[in-house]
């Protein structure tokens, strides 16, 4: 068992995340139906592709410095909240996805985070 510290968590949480999509995927497919199934994939990607959009604007502002910090991370983040409000509007009107299994999807980076969590907790004995 590999120890997970903080220069491998955030790998571990992607890799965890794409592992948890997969399965929820499936199990969306097999036993629910297609826009299920297609909701878990769509929101699960959108979730993945946001979590690392956030760690690439952090590194960004953490390890170059610009000039105007502040103002680099409000453009960030309202650029990236309102790209993936533009992409989840589409999924939502396109009507392929079912909204459940798009909830879901989205809530893929909480859940294995919350795992993670509680498995650091339960590791360490508090």
């Amino acid at each position: 068992m590999t120890a997970i510290d903080e220069e491998s968590l955030f790998a571990f949480i992607v890799k965890g995340s794409i592992l948890l999509l997969v399965v929820l995927t499936l199990i969306g497919f097999i036993f629910f139906s297609t826009p299920t199934g297609l909701g878990i994939l769509a929101g699960g990607i959108v979730a993945i592709i946001n979590f690392l959009w956030m760690r690439n604007v952090l590194q960004r502002i953490l390890g170059l410095l610009p000039a105007k910090p502040q103002l680099y991370s409000q453009v960030r983040f309202i650029a990236r909240i309102s790209i993936t409000g533009v992409v989840l509007y589409f999924i939502i009107v396109s009507g392929i996805c079912s909204l459940a299994g798009l909830l879901v999807g989205l809530s893929i980076i909480v859940a294995n985070i919350i795992a993670l969590s509680l498995y650091c907790a339960l590791r360490t004995g508090g």
